[in-house]
């Protein structure tokens, strides 16, 4: 009987396989219907060594069942489908594999089978000129380039091609202008130099002021310049006059004979010299201006006489001084009015003079 079993055993798929052809049947295999009841995206196949059925999630779907229990799912749900956390997944058109794609904003910096999803702005600088900045913006997230300071894009919105704001051709604005960076923008800004003054516009600087006459034919009409004491008196006070420095040739105002600056170097506010400081006259004295010059006039007050001499006046009071002018017979008094010497005759002593000549007898 040990023997028979073993026999038994050896022989059984040949019998099975006789049995079954004596009666005229085939074995039927479980994938043949309803899928073997797998999961409708998984594939059914027999395992060729045990005719056991075998459940296979189809390309694109991951098993989130387990082995008894097969469940396929779309993989681009289940963990991105191991895409990287910046990539989007997708299938393939035709082999519905798992694609994955780096987000906007993002570079592969991986392989095709194996995506790494790299902030631009860190990969060559998201492609952008070298005298760019790269950001991101804020509502795609897509790569921004923005030109540096001291560049100015020559490209386009979506092409940006920084080059210097100011090259060999200062910018190509008026040679007497400089030219800079404006820092609040990063756009060309461009200055007049000393001595000449704006008269275009802020986009389109046009400076005027002191050119050698025949260096002017040089430039186009538009650049052509003249002194910038003409444009707006160069910026002076009305009663100031205005001039270059010799050195820097920026423009000096300077007041006018008969005035007096009564602001600062930068900034001269010619005043009336007679109401600073009564022209420097003295206390005693009035100012006024010559009709000619407009040069300032020191007139003593009545009742005072100039004991200075030339331009200095100074005024002292005539009652100080000797009663010499009145005589010895009168006595020197003041109007009360208008200050003025009175020589009035000493007692026993008639005026035989006439007006403002007292003579006492």
């Amino acid at each position: 009987m040990a023997l028979y079993g073993p026999l038994l055993y050896a022989w059984l798929p040949l019998l099975v396989f006789l049995l079954q052809a004596f009666h005229g049947g085939s074995a039927h295999s479980s994938c043949s219907e309803n899928n073997g009841g797998c999961d409708q995206n998984a594939l059914c196949s027999d395992d060729p060594t045990t005719g056991a059925m075998k459940c296979t999630c189809k390309t694109g779907y991951t098993n989130t069942g387990c082995d008894d229990k097969v469940v396929c799912t779309d993989s681009c749900t289940v963990n991105n489908g191991d895409c990287h956390s910046n990539a989007d997944c997708s299938h393939d058109a035709t082999t519905n594999a798992v694609q994955c794609i780096c987000n906007t904003g993002y570079t592969n910096t991986g392989s095709g089978s194996t995506v790494v999803c790299t902030d631009s702005c860190t990969v060559n600088n998201g492609a952008c000129d070298p005298n760019a900045f790269c950001s991101h913006d804020a509502k795609k997230n897509a790569v921004k380039c923005t030109c540096k300071a001291g560049y100015t894009n020559t490209g386009s919105a979506d092409n940006v091609v920084c080059a210097e704001s100011c090259p060999a051709d200062n910018g190509a604005d008026d040679p007497n202008a400089i030219c800079s960076s404006d820092a609040g923008n990063d756009q060309r800004k461009c200055t007049c130099k000393a001595g000449y003054t704006n008269i275009g516009c802020h986009r389109r600087v046009v400076c005027r002021g002191t050119m050698i006459s025949d260096k002017i034919d040089a430039f186009p009409p538009h650049l052509h310049t003249s002194d910038s004491c003409t444009a707006n008196h160069g910026g002076c006070d009305a009663n100031a006059d205005c001039s270059h420095d010799a050195t820097t040739n920026a423009v000096v105002c300077t007041c006018k004979t008969g005035y007096t600056n009564t602001g600062n170097a930068s900034n001269v506010v010619c005043t009336d010299s007679c109401t600073v400081s009564n022209g420097g006259c003295h206390r005693n004295a009035v100012c006024s201006h010559d009709a000619k010059t407009n040069a300032v006039v020191c007139t003593c007050k009545t009742g005072y006489t100039n004991t200075g001499s030339g331009s200095n006046v100074v005024c002292t009071d005539s009652s100080s001084e000797s009663n010499e002018a009145c005589g010895r017979h009168a006595v020197r008094s003041r109007d009360p009015e208008t200050n003025a010497v009175v020589c009035t005759c000493k007692t026993g002593y008639t005026n035989t003079g006439s007006g403002s000549d007292v003579v006492c007898t």
